[in-house]
């Protein structure tokens, strides 16, 4: 419904041998499909002709996983764009700034792109979202009814314009309240924020700090609120990193801090409140061949708050553990960028009556752009959760989503996505499963509006009796940013 691109374009946008000559439909005067024409590339070509290039540093978005892994929570969809930009953050290079598109579709209309206003040596970039919408399931739990919804989405980031280091914020706050439910409502916070320090041309720092703030959804199995609101859930993180470029190869290490705490109604008498701790180390051998290879490694300690003080009855789910993955990049220039890695992970609870908490990990994303309208994002990753199920060690989550977004003219931009999660609790017999899939329009009728509409449609199956469940979901709205 979105539009269709040709496999021979395809390969031909890809190929390193010089193939897209002869495989263009201009050899081919009784093709039907449309040509790509000069203003496919307008939308950063025409920035640069009217003064408004795109900054080189962008506000902090959230990784891949971050991005995948917030099921089970009432968090706030990823846009298009931010898939591109988490992507191609996988690929900076050390000493550089962030990856430059060339030319590579990121979903966003070209008239309201935003600019931002200019503060000294910082660029502000705010944005405002507002509509209303109709679900069919406003509990999103079986047996759910509807009802009608508003919703508003406020973000203000920051970026630096300075030659050497980075500096970005961000800074986004949304709620979608309902009419007749208002103890559904889902209110959504985050705040990132990201320091590049350039110590020299091949060695970079990276500071790095997160919060959030969600509602866990009454579905999933960590809920302990069986009336009114469900169970708030904060995330407080940060992380310092340093990389070195040594002739061919790449070298990161860092440490991270990962908080998790829980607020609500408590129907168990132990906490979920716990921290993560880690160090990690990648190798990677940047040769400048299509192909790079990685490995990479930790090791982690999840400390609870609970630390049970002699109660037989209590679970000690302060763990230990590593986990170990092998992968690969891929940059064949802005047409195919990403990477793809697969490992093992273990924590090993300091519990004996508890099993460790292991299993396979995969996680990685590409960015593929066959034709100038048209890009496709493939994403997977795993993430391991703590819990205070009786008798479990804990949770795997596998995630992963295909994204398609396409450019019907320079201000009217479609998208469809399909996704699909898996976890399994370990110690106890509970499976949770969800697909979704959803698609939308966006229309940008001036330089600083445009309307906004999208379909999703979700469907949860659990192996806890009474949890399966399907959703439809309707919204319209008016974006404004500058």
């Amino acid at each position: 419904m979105l539009g269709a691109f040709s496999l021979q374009d395809a390969v031909a946008q890809t190929s390193n041998f010089e193939f897209r000559e002869s495989l263009s439909f201009e050899d081919d005067p009784s093709s039907s499909f449309e040509l790509p024409s000069e203003t496919d590339a307008q939308p950063f070509e025409q920035e640069v002709e009217e003064g408004l290039q795109r900054p080189s540093a962008r506000p902090p978005v959230s990784t891949v996983g971050q991005q995948l892994t917030g099921t089970s929570r009432s968090s706030r969809a990823p846009k298009f764009s931010e898939r591109v930009e988490a992507v191609s953050r996988l690929s900076r290079p050390v000493g550089g700034g962030g990856i430059d598109d060339e030319g590579v579709f990121d979903g966003e209309t070209v008239q309201d792109r935003p600019v931002g206003i200019q503060l000294g040596s910082l660029r502000l970039t705010p944005s405002f979202d507002a509509g209303l919408g109709w679900t069919d399931n406003v509990e999103q739990a079986n047996g759910g009814t509807p009802d009608g919804f508003y919703e508003v989405d406020a973000a203000v980031g920051v970026v630096s314009d300075w030659e050497r280091h980075e500096l970005g914020l961000e800074l986004r706050g949304s709620l979608r309240a309902f009419f007749n439910e208002p103890d559904n409502n889902q209110p959504v916070i985050t705040g990132r924020g990201n320091v590049r320090l350039d110590l020299s041309d091949l060695t970079v720092a990276d500071v790095e700090g997160v919060y959030s703030f969600s509602r866990e959804e009454r579905s999933s199995a960590e809920n302990e609120a069986t009336t009114g609101r469900t169970n708030s859930v904060q995330e407080i993180g940060g992380r310092f990193s340093l990389s070195r470029q040594v002739s061919v190869v790449q070298l990161r290490g860092g440490i991270g801090v990962d908080r998790t705490v829980y607020g609500g109604q408590m129907s168990s008498s132990q906490p979920r409140d716990n921290t993560v701790f880690d160090a990690t180390l990648r190798t990677s051998f940047d040769n400048g061949a299509t192909f790079e290879p990685y490995l990479e490694g930790g090791f982690l300690v999840r400390k609870y708050d609970e630390d049970c003080s002699g109660d037989p009855s209590c679970f000690d789910r302060t763990s230990r553990g590593y986990f170990a993955k092998v992968g690969m990049s891929i940059d064949r220039g802005p047409k195919l960028r990403g990477e793809f890695g697969v490992g093992y992970r273990a924590e090993y609870l300091d519990d004996d009556r508890l099993d460790a908490l292991q299993g396979f990990i995969f996680d990685g994303a590409f960015v593929w752009s066959p034709t100038r309208r048209d890009t496709v994002t493939v994403s997977g990753a795993t993430s391991f959760a703590g819990t205070n199920i009786s008798g479990a060690s804990g949770s795997i989550l596998y995630a992963g989503d295909v994204r398609y977004a396409h450019q019907f003219t320079q201000d009217l931009v479609g998208d469809v996505q399909l996704g699909y999660t898996y976890r399994t609790y370990q110690g106890v017999d509970i499976v949770e499963q969800e697909g979704t899939g959803s698609f939308g329009l966006v229309w940008a009728f001036s330089k600083d509006a445009a309307l906004l509409s999208r379909y999703t449609f979700r469907a949860f199956e659990s192996s806890t009796a009474g949890s399966n469940y399907t959703s439809s979901l309707i919204e319209a709205g008016l974006r404004i940013r500058r």
